[in-house]
This record gives structure tokens, sequence and C-alpha cells, in this order.
């Protein structure tokens, strides 16, 4: 059984704006990210979805909420959904990153891969939560027609992404996942994801 799946971002918040790291950090959407999430709830109008479950993060779950909302469906929250925690990096800009930890910001940018955030977490052990929830039988069995949209953040997706195409989380950084952008896979029963189609965000 196959099970298609649509991974949303959330809408822009005050910090995308200003650059600095989110990760766990609860930040509200801006009125642009909400305008983003209205935007994004129509575009999904076409693709039949059918079940949402967002990460617990506030600015996925009011993603999740205006869509819900208009496409008349309930928001089921998982926290393995959350973004990459950044730890002591979360609140900051990359110039205060580069103040502080100038080496771990460089193999940031060369080898992503092999970065444990301080106080936070490596691409790795998000790529496992990620795995965790894939493989989940508690959300099992999928509707037999229409598509599960997860909503989640840049770097959740951006793992889906190499997941399905066979990538090395070195690519991590080479991946763009705009604000409210979608993208569709395709997910096995033994939690394995393909055929990536990317929607791209609302333009």
């Amino acid at each position: 059984m196959t099970i298609r799946l649509i991974f949303a971002r959330h809408g822009q918040t005050a910090w995308n704006c200003a650059g600095r790291y989110q990760g766990h950090t609860d930040v509200p959407l801006c009125s642009r990210g909400l305008k983003e999430a209205a935007s994004l709830a129509y575009r999904l109008e076409r693709f039949g979805v059918s079940t949402i479950i967002s990460s617990r993060l506030d600015r996925a779950q009011a993603t999740a909420r205006i869509v819900g909302q208009t496409l008349g469906l309930p928001v089921h929250a998982d926290s393995r959904l959350g973004e990459v925690a950044f730890g002591e990096w979360e609140g900051l800009t990359q110039p205060e990153i580069k103040a502080r930890w100038p080496e771990l910001l460089r193999r940031w940018k060369r080898a992503p891969e092999s970065v444990r955030f301080p106080g936070g977490e490596s691409l790795g052990e998000a790529r496992q939560r990620l795995l965790g929830f894939l493989r989940d039988p508690l959300w099992y069995p999928a509707p037999a027609s229409g598509h599960v949209l997860i909503v989640t953040h840049a770097g959740l997706t951006r793992i889906a992404r190499i997941e399905a195409q066979g990538l090395s989380l070195a690519s991590f950084r080479q991946i763009d996942v705009p604000p409210a952008s979608i993208c569709g896979f395709s997910l096995s029963r033994g939690g394995t994801l393909s055929a990536v189609q990317d929607f791209g965000a609302d333009t």
C-alpha cells in the first residue's frame, strides 16, 4: 500500500525575516505568514487532503489550523515533526553565531552532516525522528483516497527530500524550502519515501 503525502512548510515569521535560527523556539507567524498560510490552504483544496498532521510548534500549528479551517479537517499534532533543534544558536543571526562559534559555523556550511548544535541535536538525530514518525503504525491505515498533509519545517522537509532521493545529509543546505511551499511524496507501508514532486510556493 502506498500513501500519498504532502509536506508543507509553515508560513513566515519575524525571525525568518531577520535571519534568526528558530529550531524548537516557539515563534508565531507574522502578518505575511498568516497570509501565506491562507493562500496555502486554497492551493491545497485541489489535492483532496483527507488528514492533517502538524508539528507541535506554534508556527506550524497556526499554519495547519488555517488550512484545516478551509478544508474542514481537524489537525493532529506530533512532536517528531518539529524543526531541527539548533540549541544555543536559536534566536541568533549568522554574524552572531560566527562571533561565538566560528569553526562550528564553518563546518555547518561545508559539512552539515558532521555538526551537532550546542545544546541541540544533529541532522542525523532529526532524521531518526522523522523516520520514526514515517514508520509509526499509529497513523495507519491511511485513508483510501486523498493526501495526508504534513505541516512541518524547512529542516524536516529537506531531510524528507534527501531520503526520497537517496542523497546524503551532506546535501542538506543545498535544498531550498521557501515558507508555505509544498512537496509531494509517496510513502510505502515500510516507511520508505519516494517520488518527490516539488509544487513550490505560491507566487
